[in-house]
C-alpha cells in the first residue's frame, strides 16, 4: 500500500513492519480518517488487496462496534491517552466475533495528538473455550451433586427393599398371610426397584459412563416419555397411550430406549404438523414367531400424511431425511434402528399416503428377574448360615434392615454405626467374627481404611465392601485392598445372601 509522504499533522509508518504484526492493526489521522491497516486487518474483515483510505472504517465494524469506536476516538483525539473496550464485531459471512479494541494516541513531541493506532484482539475462540470450560465445570458439579443425592437415596431405598423382601419371605412361610397384603408388598418392591433403576441412571450420568442393557419392564419408561410429550407437544395433537404393564421384561438400556421413543414420537408430531392429529403409543405382548420366540411390541402410530412407498425403504438410512434444511439431520431413525438391533430386536414400518404411519418395535422377551431379585423359602435355606457377621454403616436404617435380613437367614449379627467403634470391638475379640461387611464412605475411618486395619489384626477375616455410590471395583482392585467382594446399595436379599454365602464358603469358615 502506498501512502502520501509524511506531513506535520500525521505520523509515518513502514507497511512491511506493520504487516508483520500478527494482530489486526489500523491507523487513523488527527481527524479520525483511515490512514492504513496491516494484512491481518484485511484478512479479518475479508478485504482483498490494499486498504483504501476511502473505506468506510466504522461501517465495516457493525453498529455496536461503530458507536463505541466513534465515542472512544473522539475522546482520544480530544484528550489523548489510551482506551480499551470489548464489543461484538461483524466479520465476513455474517459472523459475529468478540473483539477487544486497544486504542492509543500518537502524539508529537509537543504533545499534540497526531492520530490513533488501534489493535484488535479476537477473543471469539477464547470465549468459546471459556464457555465450554464453564459448561464442563457445571456438568461436573451437577454430576457430583447427582452422585451425592443418589448415594443418600440408595440409603433410603435399602430399608424399603430390605423390609419388603423380609415381609414377602415371612409371608411365604406363613400360609395364612392375606394374599392382598402380599400383592401390596410385591407392588412396593416393583416401585422400589424402579426407583433403584432411576438412581442407577443418575449414577451413570454422574460418572459419565455409558449404561449397559439390563432386564427391565418397559412400561415405566414409556409412561415417563408420555408425560413429557403431554407438556411439550402442541395441544392440537391428541396423545393417547395403550400400555400393558404385564407384557413382560426385555433387555434394554433405559436411557437409549427413552431416546428411541422420544425420537419416534417427535417425528410423528412433526409429520402431523400444525393440523389436528392423533399420536398413539401402544405397549403389549406380541404373538410368538414361528420358532416360538416371544416378543414385546412397542408401537408408535400417527394419522399424519404418511410416507410415500418409494421412500419407505430409505427412512432408516443415515443422513436421509425428507425434512427441510435445518429441521433434521437424518440420523434419528438410523439411531433408532441401531439401538433396537443392538438389543436383539427389530423394527417394522407400515405407512400409506394420507393414512398415517406406524412404527412397531419388537423386543425379545426375557425371563423375569426372579433369580436376581427374589428368594423363595427353598432358596433361602441353601443361603442360610449361623456364622457371626459384623455390619458397619453410619446409617441406622441400613444397619437395622441388614441385621433383620441376616437374622432371618440364621446368622448372628453385630452392628456398628461407627467405623472406629467397629475396629475397637474387632480388635478386642477378633476370633468372635467370621465376616465383616462395611460401608465405603464413613466419618472417621473409611471402609478401605477399616479393612486394612482389621486385616492387620487378622489376615484371615474376609471383608465385604458396600457403597451407595455404585463405584465399580475390579478384581485386581479388590485384591489389592483386601476385600473379598463388594456390592452396591440398595442390595436385594438374594444378592446379599448369595455374596455372603460365597465369601464364607471360599474362606473356609
Amino acid at each position: 500500500m502506498k501512502l502520501e509522504p509524511c506531513r506535520s499533522d500525521i505520523f509515518c509508518f513502514d507497511q512491511k513492519f506493520v504487516d508483520a504484526i500478527p494482530a489486526p492493526v489500523f491507523m487513523q489521522d488527527a481527524k479520525g480518517e483511515l490512514l492504513g491497516a496491516n494484512s491481518s486487518f484485511r484478512k479479518f474483515f475479508g478485504i482483498s488487496g490494499e486498504v483504501s483510505v476511502a473505506i468506510d472504517l466504522y461501517g465495516i465494524f457493525g453498529r455496536e462496534a461503530e458507536e463505541k469506536s466513534r465515542e472512544m476516538d473522539d475522546r482520544i483525539l480530544d484528550h489523548g491517552g489510551e482506551e480499551t473496550f470489548e464489543v461484538m464485531v461483524h466479520s465476513p459471512g455474517n459472523r459475529e466475533s468478540s473483539v477487544i479494541f486497544h486504542k492509543a494516541a500518537v502524539t508529537s513531541e509537543g504533545g499534540i495528538v497526531l492520530g490513533i493506532v488501534t489493535t484488535l484482539l479476537d477473543r471469539t475462540k477464547q470465549r468459546q473455550t471459556e464457555q465450554q470450560l464453564r459448561h464442563a465445570q457445571k456438568m461436573e458439579a451437577i454430576g457430583t451433586l447427582a452422585g451425592g443425592i443418589a448415594h443418600d437415596f440408595n440409603n433410603v431405598l435399602t430399608p424399603i427393599i430390605g423390609y419388603a423382601e423380609i415381609m414377602r419371605l415371612m409371608g411365604e412361610r406363613d400360609k395364612k398371610t392375606d394374599p392382598t397384603s402380599m400383592q401390596f408388598v410385591s407392588e412396593i418392591l416393583v416401585a422400589a426397584k424402579r426407583a433403584k433403576s432411576l438412581v442407577e441412571q443418575i449414577l451413570t450420568f454422574s460418572r459419565g459412563q455409558e449404561q449397559k442393557e439390563q432386564p427391565q419392564f418397559l412400561h415405566p419408561i414409556v409412561k415417563e416419555v408420555m408425560k413429557l410429550l403431554q407438556v411439550t407437544l402442541p395441544s392440537t395433537i391428541d396423545v393417547r397411550e395403550k400400555i400393558d404393564p404385564g407384557c413382560g421384561m426385555v433387555s434394554v438400556d433405559p436411557v437409549q430406549l427413552h431416546q428411541v421413543l422420544l425420537n419416534l414420537c417427535t417425528n410423528s408430531a412433526q409429520a402431523i404438523g400444525e393440523d389436528k392429529g392423533i399420536l398413539t403409543v401402544t405397549l403389549q405382548r406380541g404373538e410368538p414367531d414361528i420358532t416360538g420366540k416371544e416378543w414385546v411390541e412397542l408401537r408408535v402410530a400417527d394419522n399424519g400424511p404418511g410416507i410415500p412407498i418409494d421412500l419407505q425403504e430409505r427412512v432408516f438410512e443415515p443422513y436421509f431425511t425428507t425434512k427441510e434444511k435445518g429441521q433434521g439431520t437424518g440420523m434419528g431413525l438410523a439411531m433408532v434402528h441401531g439401538i433396537v438391533s443392538k438389543c436383539g430386536g427389530r423394527i417394522g414400518l407400515t405407512s400409506e399416503e394420507g393414512e398415517g404411519t406406524i412404527f412397531t418395535l419388537y423386543f425379545p422377551l426375557v425371563p423375569p428377574e426372579n433369580s436376581a431379585g427374589q428368594v423363595s423359602n427353598e432358596q433361602s435355606a441353601g443361603l442360610a448360615g449361623s456364622e457371626h457377621i459384623m455390619v458397619v454403616d453410619d446409617q441406622d436404617a441400613v444397619l437395622r434392615v441388614t441385621r433383620k435380613i441376616l437374622q432371618t437367614l440364621g446368622y448372628q449379627v453385630t452392628i456398628c454405626a461407627s467405623s472406629r467403634e467397629a475396629l475397637e470391638l474387632f480388635t478386642s475379640k477378633p476370633d468372635d467374627f467370621d465376616l465383616v461387611i462395611t460401608d465405603l464412605t464413613m466419618p472417621g475411618l473409611t471402609g478401605l481404611e477399616l479393612c486394612v486395619a482389621i486385616q492387620k489384626c487378622s489376615d484371615t477375616i474376609p471383608v465385604i465392601l458396600c457403597s451407595g455410590y455404585g463405584a465399580k471395583l475390579s478384581q485386581e482392585k479388590l485384591k489389592s485392598t483386601g476385600f473379598a467382594a463388594w456390592f452396591t446399595k440398595p442390595v436385594t436379599l438374594q444378592k446379599l445372601a448369595t455374596t455372603i454365602r460365597s465369601v464364607l464358603d471360599d474362606s473356609g469358615v
